[in-house]
């Protein structure tokens, strides 16, 4: 009994070592990546400025790189903000992710259901394009809508 004993306690010391050694792997990814967006947002702000100052017919185009470096720099400042200490992997976390997930693969289904029975009413005519346009959207809205609201409301029974 004493040597199962042992050897559960090994292997949960061994899972928190990998854990600590997968965190420390997240954590260098991260800093890469951070790094290497700075400098690409970088090289876009640049190009922009370059475009708008040297070349007249270009402006707008400068102009747009400019904001696309800007917001690239903004929105890698807020996921290297949010991730310094590591990713969130909990209980709760990991149940909220796959209850929102489930949900928006249900709500997905229902709506391949109605634009189903839409096409075949001929209510109105959709193209491929615009079916496809419509279930991108949906999938990922009501995936991070639904695990929103779950984070807001609790835990999940």
């Amino acid at each position: 009994m004493l040597d199962i004993v042992l050897i559960i306690r090994a292997i949960h010391n061994i899972m928190l070592e990998l854990d600590i050694i997968t965190t420390v792997i997240f954590m260098e990814k991260l800093e890469k990546y951070t790094k290497t967006t700075y400098a690409l947002a970088l090289v876009l702000i640049v190009a922009g400025i370059s475009l708008i100052a040297m070349v007249e017919e270009y402006q707008q185009t400068g102009i747009g790189l400019v904001n696309i470096g800007t917001i690239v720099i903004f929105i890698t400042f807020v996921k290297a903000r949010r991730y310094r200490n590591g990713p969130v992997k909990d209980e709760r976390t990991i149940k909220i992710g796959a209850y929102g997930l489930s949900y928006s693969w249900l709500i997905t289904f229902v709506l391949i259901s109605l634009l189903f029975w839409i096409d075949e009413f001929e209510i109105t005519q959709l193209t491929v394009k615009q079916v496809l346009a419509i279930l991108m959207i949906t999938m990922p809205v009501t995936a991070k809508g639904i695990q929103w609201y779950l984070f807001r409301k609790g835990d999940i029974e």
